[in-house]
């Protein structure tokens, strides 16, 4: 008996291909992808506007609320360039008056030495760096209430005709403000060996808390002629 053979007809959909013998079979496979390929592109299309939509959105969100607080930043102030100017201004003003304070905490003085002058007396000074110096009460015035670090150092030096151990005393007052009193801030006492050691170096300095027009002045108790020169002075902590 003879066979027959059927043939197999190859229908592609996408990069598949599919083996359908009836030809029947194959024209709604074909229609069944071309539907499938218009959907695809519908959705493609539709994702797109949304995303689309959503950035419009989002750009318009944004620029409306900088229109808004700019109007709320420069609304009653005039021209913005003004403003900046006028801050520009007060900022150079606040830093000049920092700078201001800085210096005008800050003291150092030189001694002044005076004829007839022994011991028991405030020593006199002449001052290098700051304005706060009063001759007249030979007192350094604080001009801000604040932690001060307050120095005064000594070049000792012995005379040809000196022997033996030289005492020197010296104290740091503070008269506060309204008060006629003097109040002993530290208190120093030492000697030179004028045999072996006809030279020496003092230094007295302490951190204390003052207030201002408070006065800070140096007590010289003993040992007056021994100076070959000092200094004096105070800065804010």
């Amino acid at each position: 008996m003879g066979q027959k053979l059927m043939g197999h007809t190859g229908a592609v959909c996408g990069d598949a291909v599919v083996d359908m013998s009836p030809d029947k079979s194959v024209l709604i496979l074909l229609k069944h992808c071309q539907d499938m390929k218009q959907q695809e592109t519908r959705l493609r299309f539709i994702t797109l506007f949304l995303l689309l939509g959503c950035t419009a959105l989002f750009i318009f969100t944004i620029c409306a609320d900088l229109r808004q607080h700019g109007s709320s930043g420069f609304s009653g102030q005039g021209n913005p360039a003004e403003h900046s100017l006028a801050y520009s201004k007060q900022e150079c003003s606040h830093t000049k008056a920092a700078q201001n304070e800085f210096q005008s905490v800050r003291n150092d003085l030189r001694s002044v030495f005076e004829n007839n002058v022994d011991n028991k007396t405030y020593m006199k000074w002449q001052p290098v760096i700051g304005e706060n110096y009063s001759e007249k009460e030979r007192a350094i015035v604080i001009p801000v209430t604040g932690f001060y670090f307050v120095y005064a150092h000594f070049a000792l030096r012995c005379h040809d005709k000196d022997e033996g151990f030289k005492r020197f005393s010296v104290q740091l007052h503070r008269r506060p403000f309204g008060y006629n009193d003097n109040v002993s801030l530290t208190d120093f006492r030492d000697a030179i060996k004028c045999s072996s050691e006809p030279y020496r170096n003092i230094f007295v300095g302490q951190l204390f808390e003052l207030e201002r027009e408070d006065q800070v002045k140096v007590w010289l108790r003993e040992g007056y002629k021994l100076i070959a020169s000092s200094s004096f002075g105070i800065f804010r902590i």
